[in-house]
């Protein structure tokens, strides 16, 4: 279990290890939270993600150039499924991080691309999230 803190302003909250994330009320379910704290633990990130938008792109992106500068490798794979992928988020990640994120783009128009996993890679072992909707 690990207190933690998104910015200096939040009040802290407690991470429990869990299995299944809900969106709910509860910080420590929701996907955003478990991202960061993977982040920061991580040696390398490995995302894999059918698009990216700006919006999502902007909550990340300082817990990602923070792991940058600590040495941490990064590789992202997105694509632009159902043309969703905003050139805004692509140019907003080249432009912080510049070359020292990997930073890949799937583009085979025959075939459907829709995961979200998220795989942070810690020194004896590596965690995934991956975010599934079921409505």
């Amino acid at each position: 279990m690990a207190e933690y803190r998104i910015a200096a302003n939040d009040e802290p909250y407690v991470i429990y290890p869990t299995d299944v994330m809900t969106g709910d009320r509860n910080r420590r379910m929701q996907l955003y939270y478990l991202l960061v704290q993977s982040i920061a633990g991580a040696n390398r990130i490995d995302i894999i993600v059918s698009f990216l938008m700006e919006s999502g792109v902007r909550m990340l992106l300082k817990d990602l150039k923070g792991a940058l500068e600590c040495g941490v490798s990064l590789r992202i794979l997105t694509g632009n499924y159902l043309g969703i992928t905003q050139p805004s988020a692509l140019y907003l990640i080249k432009h912080t991080l510049g070359d020292r994120v990997d930073l890949r783009f799937y583009n085979e128009k025959e075939r459907s691309f829709h995961p979200k996993a998220y795989i942070s890679h810690y020194e004896n072992y590596s965690d995934i999230c991956i975010s599934c909707y079921a409505g």
